[in-house]
């Protein structure tokens, strides 16, 4: 039997795509979500025989993928990741969507407790998402397509670097909201936000390579998302932008208790939303939802400023 706590995730940065690192120095990942796994496709077999008991199954193929989900915060690993989706470095301590580098992970999930580790190569991310809710945590969630998985009762040799020790980041984070540049501070009022990047990565399979997949390849991208606001004045203003097929640009600043920060930004983005309902005792809003057209969404990242040397 096998605990929830003795559970553990740790990544590293593969050199080369598909090869786990032959000196598997990995770091700790602070997840609250690991839903990484190992499936098989299989066709049944058509053949008649003298009995009416169908034959064995034959595996077709098999697929390795999930969800890695983690609460916020301004971590250099959780940057890696970030990275990988938007494949693209940052640069300056920006980060634009929709590059064309290829930066792939070694994911190891273990069971400490039961002596079982899988260690998945190739993992490359499919998708990434920011979730800021009315209230708690913000949620950042990683979805990841692999190569290839091994299972082990030891765990693999190498270096464990422990995970950050950075705080996590909350609704209360979030700073100053712009609107088409325009700050909502007195303005309107944005309860719960949402950030989605898709990949829509397909697996290219080749004869000769076994079940595994031979590579991942991204496609068109997607970069969605929706964010409420409380009804009003200003709030109808932007409803009427859909029927005039007129876009938005969104700025969301978050930045955590030790003064690290990231800024969200959409530069031209569609919108659709529906007028609010409720009743007397509700207080009225509405969803927008948005996907980013014509301009690539950006991640800035911005360090706590340093705190000058006391004076001799």
């Amino acid at each position: 039997m096998s605990s929830g706590a003795r559970q553990i995730t740790h990544i590293a940065k593969e050199a080369t795509v598909g090869v786990t690192p032959a000196v598997f120095a990995r770091t700790v990942f602070e997840f609250t979500e690991n839903g990484l796994d190992a499936t098989v496709t299989k066709e049944e077999s058509k053949s008649i025989t003298s009995g009416r008991i169908a034959r064995a199954s034959m595996i077709t193929g098999a697929e390795y993928a999930g969800d890695l989900g983690c609460e916020a915060k301004y971590s250099p690993l959780v940057q890696d990741l970030m990275a990988a989706a938007a494949f693209n470095d940052w640069t300056n301590d920006v980060l634009v969507f929709g590059g064309t580098k290829r930066q792939t992970f070694s994911v190891l999930r273990g069971f400490e407790d039961v002596n079982d580790y899988h260690t998945f190569r190739g993992c490359h991310v499919n998708t990434f998402s920011i979730d800021i809710p009315e209230s708690g945590l913000i949620k950042m969630t990683f979805g990841l397509m692999a190569l290839g998985r091994i299972n082990t009762a030891k765990a693999p040799a190498g270096t464990v670097t422990e995970a950050d020790s950075n705080p996590k980041m909350s609704n209360v984070s979030v700073g100053e909201i712009l609107l088409d540049g325009v700050s909502q501070a007195g303005v309107s009022c944005l309860t719960a936000f949402s950030y989605k990047w898709d990949n829509t990565m397909q697996l290219q399979r080749c004869l000769g390579n076994g079940a595994d997949p031979k590579a991942i390849l991204e496609m068109g991208a997607l970069a969605t998302g929706s964010f409420t606001a409380a009804w009003s004045r200003n709030t109808s203003d932007m409803y009427e932008k859909q029927f005039k097929n007129k876009t938005i640009s969104l700025k969301v600043p978050i930045e955590d208790t030790a003064g690290n920060k990231y800024e969200i930004f959409i530069p031209k983005a569609e919108i659709k939303a529906p007028l609010p309902s409720g009743g007397k005792g509700d207080i009225l809003n509405t969803s927008f939802e948005y996907s980013a057209v014509e301009q690539a969404p950006t991640i800035t990242r911005i360090p706590a400023p340093v705190a000058p040397a006391p004076k001799a």
